[in-house]
């Protein structure tokens, strides 16, 4: 009888043993999977927002995007309006219709955990206001074989585009290289530079009109060809002054945008990024 007794409470704890293990081993698998979803965000987060947030924010189009030869723009008159994005309330004096698709150099968000402990204290209306920039190239310069010539940087919300390998800390100062080195990098750089247009690049600050723009907005990396629609605004408040488009000149867009110094910043309503629109 004690020997039935064993075998039963050894069957018994055998059982309760493969139970634990069973948990053990899904909770490490739940337990993974989670961190290794985590680490995807943390590298690849605007992969990640498309697979969940298109079909939640987007409606599907069949309308294709042909990237633009110069930007559609209609200078208006228009009262001004009260946005309240947030904690804060912004005045956005409306200036110029605006409406360009092209290709993604540059997106920097603003709107993070680091970038609001960093820079929060001195910017944190205006990263309210428009959580990330985008630099859009149009024309000959968003054709894919002229676009991977360029490497693009981005300082203190200013775009700008240089050449894919060339030396620029060298490229003036032979000095430096060997002559034929110098030799080469200049013919490098006289090879891309003569691609390179201010009138088909710019730097937005796209106000996002709604969080579905803000979605969208959010899942852009470079290389994607985008529609951005909406409004060229000021924001007197902030002493952020667009002007109108007429005003502007590419002189200065290269820098900044648009006279005096800003660059474009646009209240955008409407965004089609992957066959979805989103308004």
């Amino acid at each position: 009888m004690n020997e039935v007794w064993k075998r039963m409470l050894l069957q018994s704890k055998s059982r309760i043993e493969e139970k634990k293990r069973r948990r053990q081993k899904i909770i490490g698998f739940v337990t993974k999977t989670a961190l290794a979803l985590l680490c995807l965000y943390w590298l690849f987060p605007q992969y990640i927002r498309r697979v969940i947030y298109a079909p939640f924010f987007g409606t599907p189009t069949t309308q294709p995007l042909q990237i633009s030869a110069t930007d559609s723009f209609e200078d208006v008159t228009a009262p001004s309006f009260r946005f309240t994005r947030g904690k804060y309330t912004y005045t956005l004096v409306p200036r110029t219709k605006y409406a360009v698709t092209g290709r993604v150099g540059i997106v920097d968000d603003y709107d993070t955990l680091f970038n609001r402990f960093y820079r929060g204290q001195f910017q944190g209306d205006y990263i309210n206001l428009v959580p990330r920039d985008i630099m859009l190239l149009i024309g000959q310069m968003a054709e894919p074989s002229v676009f991977a010539k360029f490497d693009f940087v981005h300082e203190e919300r200013m775009g700008g585009v240089r050449c894919k390998g060339v030396k620029y800390k060298n490229s003036f100062m032979p000095s430096f290289m060997s002559a034929e080195k110098a030799e080469k990098n200049w013919d490098k750089y006289n090879e891309c530079n003569q691609f390179i247009k201010n009138e088909e690049l710019n730097n937005y600050h796209p106000i996002p009109a709604n969080e579905r723009i803000n979605k969208a907005l959010s899942m852009l990396v470079r290389g994607d060809v985008v529609y951005l629609e909406g409004v060229l605004v000021d924001v007197p408040e902030m002493r952020l002054n667009t002007g109108t488009r007429k005003e502007q000149t590419h002189s200065n867009m290269m820098v900044a945008g648009q006279a005096p110094g800003m660059c474009f910043i646009l209240y955008t309503t409407k965004v089609i990024l992957h066959n979805r629109v989103y308004e």
